[in-house]
């Protein structure tokens, strides 16, 4: 019976998207292309885009179809324009006002009047970014149908005439085609809503993520995906004052939208708030007026900067994150047995979107007004004001970073001469980056090493944590990209006056390779490390010092690479030249072998390095993102080749064919037996590099796997460890046992005796380095490093390996962020990285994800460092 009602749900007639629409023939509906209704059928990455060309064709004096990038699989990402005759006759024109009212100082005060007069509000409608999330893609379909067909209708003719409307109608289209596959291949002959049913049931690694498996809705900063570049640019094409980004969460929920969760970032100002109260009582408005049940308010905050909705906050935009309720499917049975369709999904959200979009064109001179005052008030509070960032040890690292900001709209320059600030000197080629200008809210979120959370709710959040309830912390609390990046930044708070020349995101300039008769020397660092890389895969052969050594007057550190001439071919300059140059790496040419401190060329301290084959293992139970991260930093980030392995089929792996095999985060106990253990610790004594990421680590520390001599802890520092089944009844009557005469202490009673330490929300800490180990070369003695969770892990002993990364003391640990006070004494003097020899070989072991989120470039080369430098060891 329950089945027969599920059915006629499903077979009901459909919800008018807009009740009492007329639509105009003339333009395609979604039927007459794809062949299915909306809400009927999950429309593909291809017949999204053959929809919007359609649609184009059809309008074209009122529609732009913009390609904005490709995805790594090379699927096209579209910007579809909407506006009015005359305005899309004159786009680029607009477009230049549009990006003159970004920037205040440019403008006097009539021309700022005018524009703002006469300017339309742009409102950019952005789905799907989670490749799952699958209801918005379709719903921006209808968004542009309606907007493109409607007749009549006073709130689209308001639209159009007020407003330009972006509609990115598909974010992600890897990540969707992986999850149409899936969803087609386990597809019953009638939908099935079962929520366990093979149509809903995702395998690894699931439609979530991109082809790299990122989460995009967090790499807006980071710019790490082409799919994220591309979004980047069309912002600052547009500098679009509205911008919303459609999502879906459970399907249990309802439906949320603005505004959103504590804690608020302090970097948001009034006006937005304002705004963001303003959109969402329409949005309730409209959703009473329908019936539809939503939240506001709850789980979605706006704290970090790099989400789809928080990035165009801090560059003066509206910006909102909107979440439907997902059926992952045609239809989802909740708990309660109602049952969700994709129709519904599609509905809603193109109800929030339509309806933003019009309230955006009913307030268009407000909205205008406000922006403009953002970007004029940011200006003025970044007054006299400049970060300073100079080259430091590693100049492509210091770079990368200026690089990165001017690739989000943000002005640097490099001095062309030395900087005087206060009492320091900084040499020619110091980024300057002056804090007024126009994006100066989104540098300070980016350079500040510390964004604070509200003491009040980071209290609450306490509270909740000894109550065992789960806090309200929705992604991680530091983000800083100078301690990511491990690169000095000198706030100065006057100007210095220095003559600079502007950095763009372009390629770096050309280096110039002098002759040399003996030797290049190349000091180790992000830039020398994938040089290195293309290098060895183009056969040059390279040599790595562990130790310092001066030559000539001029001291190298550890790691500095060393390519003789004498030990390649005799175009070696010819072909290095270019590979040094793509990287903005220097070399040093040297004529003459004479060390005059340190070891020397020819030291057994020298090793010669080997183009690593590494191993990745990759599917269940690896973290997906962990996965994608490690593969990104070596492919795409160094140009490293790695083999991906299914975890499942390791066991059939020639071991010895392979350098270096990297487990990332995962809990591998059910998944890799006691054979393929031992095969593994066999082939590390005999010179492998076994390189463990986090919960990888915590595995290969276990009692029973023993690939790592060390254990992680439970909260309050006891040993992590597989008990027998006498152990455990020792334990038991242990616990059961109360000393004589001494009062019951409730509180300690109910403690856990094993409990997982306290999870972190995302921090960064303090690590200090050792120096005299050839893991920590190209940085110097500390780091940050980016802790999400709740692992501790024990150093290791002297006489079985090298804590080469260990957290500072209680005292000194937090660089920023928010820390847990418990976590904070347990975590101190901890190993975060252990070099753990065996045999002729290596473990390595990192206590935490070094490749987060593929912006933490500081130990992404630590990684680096183990799959380049263990094998030569």
């Amino acid at each position: 019976m329950i089945f027969a009602i599920l059915l006629a749900a499903l077979a009901a007639e459909p919800v008018e998207l807009a009740p009492g629409a007329r639509y105009d023939p003339r333009i395609p509906t979604l039927r007459s292309v794809t062949g299915h209704e909306t809400g009927d059928a999950i429309s593909t990455p291809d017949e999204i885009s053959a929809y919007l060309r359609a649609l184009a064709a059809a309008a074209p004096e009122r529609t732009r179809l913009v390609e904005y990038a490709r995805t790594w699989e090379g699927r096209p990402l579209h910007t579809l324009v909407i506006g009015a005759p005359d305005r899309s006759a004159r786009l680029l024109a607009v477009k230049a006002d549009l990006r003159r009212l970004a920037d205040p100082r440019t403008l006097a005060a009539a021309d700022a009047d005018r524009l703002v007069r006469e300017l339309p509000v742009v409102t950019w409608l952005i789905h799907a970014v989670h490749g799952n999330e699958i209801s918005s893609s379709d719903a921006a379909l209808a968004e542009a149908y309606h907007l493109l067909a409607a007749q009549g209708d006073a709130d689209v003719d308001a639209v159009l005439r007020e407003s330009i409307v972006l509609i990115d109608p598909l974010e992600n289209p890897d990540g969707r085609a992986r999850f149409v596959a899936q969803n087609l291949q386990g597809r019953a002959a009638t939908p099935d809503p079962e929520p366990l049913s093979a149509e809903h049931d995702e395998p690894w690694p699931g439609g979530r993520a991109n082809h790299y498996l990122f989460d995009m809705n967090r790499d807006w900063f980071a710019l790490s995906q082409p799919e994220t570049i591309g979004r980047v640019a069309t912002h600052l094409e547009w500098y679009p004052h509205v911008v919303v980004d459609l999502h879906e969460m459970g399907g249990e929920s309802t439906y949320y939208f603005a505004p959103p969760a504590k804690p608020e970032n302090p970097l948001i100002t009034a006006r937005q708030q304002a705004w963001l109260d303003i959109f969402g009582r329409a949005n309730a408005a409209r959703f009473d007026e329908r019936g539809f049940p939503y939240f506001v308010k709850e789980v979605y905050d706006a704290f970090y900067p790099g989400y789809g909705d928080s990035w165009p906050v801090f560059q003066g935009a509206v910006g909102m994150t909107y979440e439907q309720a997902s059926a992952r499917g045609i239809a989802y049975r909740r708990s309660d047995d109602t049952v969700l369709t994709y129709r519904q999904g599609i509905l809603q959200h193109f109800t929030s979107a339509i309806t933003t979009a019009v309230t955006a064109a009913r307030n268009r001179e407000r909205l205008l007004r406000d922006f403009l005052d953002y970007r004029k008030t940011a200006v003025a509070e970044g007054q006299g004001r400049e970060y300073l960032i100079p080259p430091g040890i590693d100049p492509p690292r210091a770079a990368r970073l200026a690089q990165l900001l001017a690739r989000q709209g943000l002005e640097v320059g490099e001095a062309t001469d030395v900087v005087r600030a206060g009492a320091r000197t900084f040499p020619a080629g110091t980024f300057v980056v002056p804090v007024a200008q126009p994006g100066s809210r989104l540098l300070r979120n980016l350079l500040e090493p510390t964004i604070v959370m509200d003491p009040k709710f980071v209290t609450e959040q306490e509270r909740r944590r000894r109550k065992r309830l789960s806090d309200e912390i929705y992604d991680i609390t530091a983000w800083s990209l100078p301690l990511a990046f491990d690169v000095e930044v000198v706030a100065a708070d006057r100007p210095t006056g220095a003559r600079t020349r502007r950095v763009d995101a372009a390629a770096p300039r050309p280096v110039d390779l002098p002759p040399a008769r003996v030797a290049y020397f190349v000091p180790w660092g992000v830039g020398a490390a994938a040089a290195v890389v293309e290098a060895l895969q183009a056969g040059i052969r390279v040599r790595s010092a562990d130790l310092g050594f001066t030559q000539a007057g001029h001291a190298y550190p550890a790691g500095t690479a060393i390519i003789r001439v004498a030990e390649n071919a005799p175009d070696l300059r010819e072909r290095l030249g270019p590979i040094l140059a793509r990287h903005a790496v220097t070399a040093v040419a040297v004529d003459s072998g004479w060390i005059e401190e340190g070891i020397s060329l020819g030291s057994r301290q020298v090793h010669g390095l080997k183009a690593p084959r590494v191993v990745l293992a990759w599917d269940a139970p690896v973290q997906s993102n962990a996965a994608g991260w490690a593969r990104w930093v070596l492919e795409r980030r160094y140009g490293q080749p790695v083999t991906a392995v299914r975890v499942a089929t390791l066991p059939d792996l020639e071991l010895g064919r392979y350098d270096v095999i990297v487990l990332p985060s995962g809990d591998y106990t059910d998944a890799i037996g006691e054979d393929f253990v031992r095969r593994l610790r066999e082939w590390v004594r005999a010179g492998g590099t076994l390189v463990t990421l986090a919960d990888a680590s915590r595995w290969a520390a276990r009692t029973k796997v023993a690939l790592l001599t060390t254990h992680t802890e439970w909260k309050g520092g006891r040993a992590e460890v597989d008990l027998d089944e006498k152990e455990k009844e020792k334990e038991k009557e242990k616990e059961a046992t109360a000393e004589p005469g001494k009062p019951f202490d409730l509180d300690k009673a109910i403690q856990p005796e094993r409990e997982r330490p306290e999870s972190l929300p995302g921090a960064l800490l303090r690590v200090e380095l050792d120096r005299e180990h050839w893991l920590s070369a190209g940085l110097d003695g500390e780091l940050a490093a980016l802790v999400e969770g709740q692992r501790v892990l024990t150093p290791v002993k002297l006489d079985v390996g090298v804590n080469v990364g260990v957290y500072a003391p209680a005292e000194t640990l937090v660089v920023s962020g928010v820390v847990w006070s418990a976590a904070r004494e347990q975590l101190a003097r901890k190993a975060f990285l252990v070099h753990q020899p065996m045999g002729e070989g290596h473990v390595i072991a990192f206590a935490e994800e070094p490749n987060f989120r593929g912006y933490t470039e500081a130990t992404e080369l630590l990684f680096m460092n183990a799959v380049l430098l263990g094998p030569a060891h």
